[in-house]
């Protein structure tokens, strides 16, 4: 016998959820095109004429500079761990991933604190060399090493794990052929991982785009520092939508690029079962101790180096008072990213649960918009949130009477990381939904089980596992966000983050050492959780 589950009654309440959060991504983005229906000439005229072209002109060359750099370094060292056999070669293999729990902005200071000409340690080399000539750092290679330095292992990651999943076979047909290891890698390799390239660095500079931080130290103008500027520089929410709105359509246009760039290609890679692994070449004892040596030098300059200087620093300025403020900028920081993750995982179980349920087009695109939320910065995000919540509250205040306090209270800074991580609460809950069978979740709704009880007492405990890992993963980006935190946080409501931002905007590295040690520590949890799945 046939059951026919009634999908109407049973499946609108997830796809109104699903609407809902797609909502919430949506509504503050098309708020930002309704703040050009007023302008300020003044502010206007003066950012015409002193900064608008030195933004566009910063912003492009370093979402160039970072494309090509992450995609030359991540490629390369991916090619060579998969494919060549040096000494130390299976330890580098999950140690290049490291420098990826530190995140741009703690490399922007200590880049800053370790090189430039004033830092303790050039005073030290000028006296010991005699030598008085130092490049400066504080421009735009400085951004642009911090930037590499910090991304590329979202190329190395996904090229890596793509060039694994390709069998031997394919090169043997190639050697077959004449082609040696250099063209090997031009003709075979880089065609078979460019949607790796593409997606990696593709990440890279949305993170690029998306970042205030480590721009502000380095005092490099983009326009994310240009609307925190506007906001709290001119006091003009309305010029620092329009500027959102302005990089809204730069992201826009990057996604169209980079769509462009990976058209009529696979973008899975996926081994077949009868595919041998991948051999690697082996190499001379003057070679493979060469590639060693700048493996060392690589990994010393973006992990090694860095460390040590948070560690020193940390020695520098330890005192009681200093470890009682880390207390509550820790504090803060862990209520607010565990509340937030929490609320992340619930919507996006619901998300998930949808997904599985509704198979039709409209919960998908549903579920698709509602994950756009992760391709935009945060401070537009904060932007358009903050508009939003204005017009509700004036309009509350008109018909109602009552005086409600929504702006500069927590819910606001909760719903932006609600929007800005839904995509990757929604990664790990619709990878444990898929592993329940379909039939229990049926057999449920054939009993007439409400929505809620079989989220609670079906869904939670089956699922658990993979929720639990991607509110790890939720909760570690929540506390490194920056911008969306340092606009929207209540007052005295600083975090790790923000005291970070705090102490560089000062130029006092070693209070900023204690809170950006703490950050890299919890990031090593993602980073271990990214090794062993790739």
């Amino acid at each position: 016998m046939v059951v026919v589950i009634p999908t109407q009654t049973l499946k609108s309440p997830l796809f109104i959820w699903a609407g809902l959060c797609a909502g919430l991504v949506i509504l503050p983005v098309l708020w930002l095109a309704t703040s050009w229906a007023e302008i300020r000439a003044d502010l206007w005229q003066h950012l015409i004429e002193t900064q608008i072209l030195e933004l566009i002109w910063n912003t492009l060359r370093l979402i160039l500079g970072v494309f090509i750099g992450v995609s030359l370094l991540g490629t390369s060292l991916a090619w060579i761990v998969t494919k060549y056999e040096f000494p130390g070669r299976s330890f580098f293999e999950w140690a290049l991933v490291l420098p990826f729990a530190i995140p741009a902005y703690v490399f922007a200071f200590i880049f800053i604190g370790t090189f430039d000409g004033a830092s303790t340690p050039m005073n030290s080399f000028r006296q010991f060399s005699g030598l008085d000539i130092w490049p400066q750092v504080r421009n735009y290679w400085g951004v642009l090493i911090s930037f590499v330095c910090a991304f590329y292992p979202y190329v190395y990651l996904l090229v890596r794990g793509r060039l694994k999943r390709q069998g031997q076979e394919i090169y043997e047909v190639a050697q077959t052929l004449g082609c040696k290891p250099i063209a090997l890698f031009f003709r075979v390799a880089l065609p078979i991982a460019w949607p790796a390239v593409v997606g990696g660095a593709g990440l890279a500079v949305m993170e690029t785009m998306a970042d205030f931080g480590a721009v502000s130290i380095f005092n490099y103008q983009t326009f994310t520092t240009a609307i925190y500027k506007s906001w709290f520089g001119f006091f003009s929410l309305q010029t620092a939508a329009q500027l959102a709105s302005m990089l809204v359509v730069a992201v826009i246009v990057w996604r169209s690029i980079e769509a462009f760039m990976l058209r009529g290609r696979d973008a899975t890679g996926e081994k077949t079962t009868r595919s041998r692994a991948v051999e690697r070449f082996n190499l001379s004892a003057r070679t493979g101790w060469l590639i060693t040596f700048l493996f060392t030098l690589l990994f010393s300059i973006t992990f090694i180096v860095p460390m040590f200087r948070l560690v020193m620093w940390v020695g520098q300025a330890w005192s009681p008072s200093v470890l009682n403020h880390f207390y509550e900028y820790l504090s803060n920081s862990l209520i607010l990213s565990v509340a937030g993750g929490i609320l992340v995982v619930f919507c996006s179980l619901f998300l998930a649960i949808g997904t599985r349920q509704d198979g039709r087009k409209r919960m998908k695109n549903a579920v698709r918009f509602a994950t756009l939320g992760y391709a935009l910065p945060g401070s537009i995000l904060a932007v358009g949130l903050m508009m939003v919540v204005l017009f509700l509250q004036k309009k509350i205040e008109l018909y109602t009477g009552l005086s409600l306090a929504l702006v500069g209270g927590v819910g606001v800074l909760l719903t932006a990381y609600v929007v800005r991580f839904l995509a990757v609460g929604y990664s790990g809950a619709h990878t444990a939904v898929t592993e329940v069978q379909p039939h229990i979740g049926e057999a449920a709704q054939v009993l007439g089980v409400p929505l809620w009880r079989r989220v609670i007492k079906l869904y939670c405990p089956l699922v658990s596992p993979g929720l639990f890992a991607a509110l790890l993963l939720v909760i570690v980006d929540i506390l490194k966000e920056m911008p969306a935190t340092l606009l929207l946080r209540p007052f005295g409501w600083d975090t790790l983050a923000v005291s970070i931002f705090g102490f560089t905007a000062e130029g006092d590295w070693a209070l900023a050492a204690l809170p950006a040690l703490a950050l890299v520590l919890i990031g090593l949890v993602p980073v271990y959780i990214l090794i062993k799945r790739y």
